[in-house]
């Protein structure tokens, strides 16, 4: 009995031990489990804020570029901005310039339209008084200036080319010598002639059957009869003008000069 009962004491000292020895290990393991629980948030915190920290540090380069790029741009509005009020300038003297000279051409302009009119009322009147060749085109010529004159359309610049056009066709005329066909009033009757313009100097006819030749007589204002000893000459003065026959002298009726009074 004394070693059974040793025996049980032993056991149950035995068991103490090893009670004592699992909750040591159990009170051992609670601290150390927490530690590396709070361990392992420190470190999953500690990757959170450095994402943020990286992401700021993003936004902080990209801030810094947009902000670099910005002040780029701003120099270039502040050059073309220095540009664009020089070249500003430069058109408020050009246009100054201009409106200067808008008014020095209105003042010209104001002048020249009664002077384009005298000139064309001189040429209608030279014309009237001119011996009547090519009477016809002449007329429409003068009538086309006096329509150009009332129109609004038609530059100043264009209207004074357009009298000066027709100043030169009436000195041409002068120096010309033409042949034509026309209608003339013999006796009350309408004949149809050649007519030979030679200059100013002489406008003849011949009939078309070539029998008959006469002139314009400046001084009565009338279509007078030519002698036949004209006829040759007239015809060959006709084939002259149309370059069918060799310029030579022919013979034609010329009025005597007048003295000036």
């Amino acid at each position: 009995m004394p070693n059974r009962n040793k025996i049980n004491l032993i056991k149950a000292s035995a068991f103490s031990l090893v009670a004592l020895f699992m909750a040591g290990n159990a009170a051992i393991a609670g601290p150390f489990e927490s530690s590396v629980a709070i361990e392992k948030q420190i470190n999953k915190d500690a990757v959170r804020v450095q994402g943020k920290v990286d992401r700021f540090a993003d936004q902080t380069l990209d801030l810094n570029s947009e902000y670099k790029a910005t002040l780029q741009l701003i120099d270039s509005l502040r050059i073309y901005n220095n540009q664009l009020e020089l070249l500003i300038k430069s058109q408020e003297t050009e246009m100054a310039a201009i409106t200067r000279e808008m008014a020095t051409i209105d003042a010209t302009e104001r002048g020249a339209v009664p002077l384009m009119n005298e000139m064309i009322a001189s040429i209608d009147k030279f014309i009237q008084l001119d011996i009547p060749f090519k009477l016809k085109p002449r007329e429409e010529r003068v009538n086309k200036l006096k329509n150009y004159m009332i129109r609004a359309d038609i530059p100043n610049s264009e209207k004074y080319r357009k009298i000066l056009e027709a100043y030169q066709a009436e000195i041409g005329y002068g120096e010309s010598i033409d042949a034509y066909e026309g209608v003339i009033n013999i006796a009350g009757e309408e004949v149809r002639v050649d007519f030979l313009q030679v200059g100013r100097v002489a406008l003849v006819y011949l009939t078309l059957d070539g029998a008959n030749a006469g002139y314009y007589n400046i001084a009565t204002g009338n279509y007078e009869a030519l002698d036949s000893d004209y006829v040759r000459s007239i015809e060959h003065g006709i084939k002259m003008a149309n370059k069918q026959a060799t310029m030579n002298l022919i013979e034609l009726p010329i009025p005597a000069a007048k003295r000036a009074e």
